[in-house]
């Protein structure tokens, strides 16, 4: 990739939708974690990015606040980032290729349930036919991470003068039994160099227990600042909590909760 920095660094059309979505996933997991009602709660989800994912959920909510607000409104300099703040940003990268773990798996656990059948006389037949309709009319109306990330990848491409005929090979794949994960996570990346413009932040666990000296000549070699890796993360206070959820949730598109804006809002 060649970072461009005169480039605008805000995301629009089907890549921010993608982003939306994902940030939208990572809020209700921040909900959980508030529900808990424990300050020192540490969520079993990671998000997979070692740095993001030993902070706290309240550090984690307010980095992703700040990044988030950068790339869908414009409000910031990613180059300006510092390694928690990249991390905060590829967290909702890797959040999505997690997702789509899960859908691997699910996938596999209901190709293996198949092969059991129901008896024709069973009463229940016709409210599990019921039910398939309703999740088929729900699934008919929503775009699956694998779609978002097409969508936003294609878009891309067409905004880098890509023809249609290259972004099908680019976007075409051999399936196989892994899910295709590394195919989707190939294009997950090229979404996310549009904004990273690099993955220093990946070296921290690596330099934080080098010996000093040699982890300060690496430094010195990538250009990195010297306290680059201990930059900590702000704790916020509940008022702030509240409010970072409200902001958080009108980026994602979400809609509020009972108690989130006004003890009638829906969920």
């Amino acid at each position: 990739m060649i970072f461009d920095p005169y480039e605008s660094h805000k995301l629009t059309g089907k890549h921010a939708a993608l982003y939306r979505e994902s940030l939208g996933t990572m809020v209700d997991v921040f909900r959980e974690s508030r529900a808990e009602g424990d300050e020192d709660y540490i969520s079993i989800w990671s998000f997979g990015v070692t740095l993001f994912d030993t902070l706290r959920w309240r550090q984690q909510l307010a980095l992703l606040l700040s990044v988030s607000r950068c790339v869908l409104n414009g409000s910031g300099d990613p180059e300006k980032w510092d390694a928690l703040e990249k991390a905060a940003f590829y967290a909702v990268y890797r959040n999505v290729l997690t997702h789509l773990e899960i859908e691997r798996d699910m996938d596999c656990m209901e190709a293996s349930g198949r092969a059991f059948s129901f008896p024709e006389d069973d009463p229940d037949l016709a409210d599990l036919d019921d039910c398939d309709e309703e999740e088929e009319e729900r699934d008919a109306n929503e775009q699956s991470w694998h779609q978002l990330i097409a969508g936003a990848y294609q878009e891309k491409c067409l905004q880098e003068g890509l023809s249609p005929e290259e972004i099908d090979k680019y976007l075409h794949y051999e399936s196989d039994n892994n899910g295709d994960l590394h195919h989707w996570h190939s294009l997950l990346e090229s979404l996310a160099d549009q904004i990273l413009d690099d993955r220093d932040f990946e070296m921290a666990s690596t330099l934080m227990d080098a010996d000093p000296e040699i982890a300060s000549a690496i430094k010195v070699q990538l250009g990195i600042p010297r306290d680059y890796f201990i930059t900590t993360a702000a704790e916020p206070s509940d008022a702030a909590v509240e409010q970072m959820f409200r902001d958080l949730i009108l980026l994602a598109g979400l809609r509020f909760g009972v108690g989130e804006e006004g003890d009638d809002a829906p969920f």
